[in-house]
Formats: C-alpha cells, sequence, structure tokens
C-alpha cells in the first residue's frame, strides 16, 4: 500500500499545473524567442496534453513554466490524453490550433476542441 502510494506520488510530481484565469494574472519569463504555454479547452474529451514531452493538466489557464517557439510556423509537439496524467493509454486525436503570434504578456495560446 504505502509503496503505491509512492509511485502515484511520484507521477503527480512529474506533470505541470496550469493555472486557472486570464495571462495577466500569472507572470511569463520566456528565454528569448520563446512564449510561455496558454490553454483553452474547448472540449470535455482531454483532460491533460503533453507539450514536447511535458505533461500538462488542469482547466484552461495559463502554464508560466512550459515554454514553447513564439513563431507562427512553429507547431510544438502536442499529444491530448482523456486521462488527468497523460496516461498513454488514454491518449487521443483531438484538434489542436495554435495561436500565430503570443499576446501581450507572452503567452502563446493553444485551443484544444
Amino acid at each position: 500500500m504505502w509503496a503505491a502510494g509512492v509511485a502515484a506520488a511520484a507521477v503527480v510530481s512529474g506533470a505541470v499545473l496550469v493555472t486557472a484565469g486570464p495571462a495577466s494574472a500569472a507572470s511569463c519569463n520566456a528565454p528569448e524567442f520563446k512564449s510561455c504555454l496558454g490553454v483553452s479547452y474547448r472540449t470535455t474529451h482531454v483532460q491533460s496534453i503533453r507539450v514536447d514531452g511535458r505533461c500538462v493538466i488542469g482547466g484552461s489557464g495559463t502554464v508560466s513554466n512550459v515554454h514553447v517557439d513564439d513563431v507562427a510556423d512553429a507547431h510544438p509537439n502536442l499529444q491530448t490524453y482523456g486521462g488527468g496524467r497523460c496516461e498513454s493509454n488514454t491518449h487521443n486525436s483531438a484538434s489542436v490550433s495554435w495561436a500565430l503570434t503570443e499576446d501581450d504578456q507572452g503567452f502563446r495560446w493553444v485551443t484544444i476542441s
């Protein structure tokens, strides 16, 4: 029982949590040529996403410690999952649409529908 709890905690600690609310509520300190991530969900079939290898959990909002390219022709690697922790057995193929530019707070938004 104890070992199962430790394993579960390790999985949760590897995920990045979305900050709910507008981008103005969070600050972005991305390196040059990068933007922080903004996520907008338009579907209930996706509960978590993996962006360039990092699991992002939570609802629509901003993630200031996940950085993506800030140019329009860059499309970061993004997978969608029906499960809440990017479990491989819940992988699905939701529609993904990246904003062409970052917003004035430095967030580049992706819409999942």
